[in-house]
């Protein structure tokens, strides 16, 4: 099954492997946003070793951190489009990560940049 290529936009957060974060400045003023309360939406692009994208949407809209999680273009994944609440995106170093989201113990990875 060939499925279309998903063309980033210009302001979607791309994080292709072993390369540095593209618009990592949107994510990190979506984060500052979700600190001090200003509601804000950012798509993060990820990509997996075999190339397909999975895409994150995020929202914040004041008060609570949602995730919406599109693996449908995943050979691998599980093609599903899921959306739960989180706590925070933790940034350690050059990596961002989701914590305390519903249904996951672990964090949730988002992107790492070199």
């Amino acid at each position: 099954m060939e499925t279309e290529k998903y063309a980033p936009s210009d302001t979607d957060v791309v994080n292709r492997n072993n390369a540095d974060i593209e618009n990592e400045t949107k994510l990190k003023e979506f984060i500052k946003n979700t600190e001090t309360g200003k509601q804000d939406s950012i798509r993060v692009v990820a990509y997996t070793k075999e190339g397909d994208p999975i895409l994150t949407d995020l929202t914040f809209n004041g008060e609570q951190l949602e995730i919406t999680e599109d693996t449908t273009r995943d050979e691998y994944g599980s093609g599903e489009i899921n959306t739960f609440g989180c706590e925070k995106i933790l940034v350690e170093g050059n990596k961002y990560s989701i914590i305390g989201c519903q249904g996951y113990d672990t964090p949730y990875y988002l992107a790492e940049g070199k």
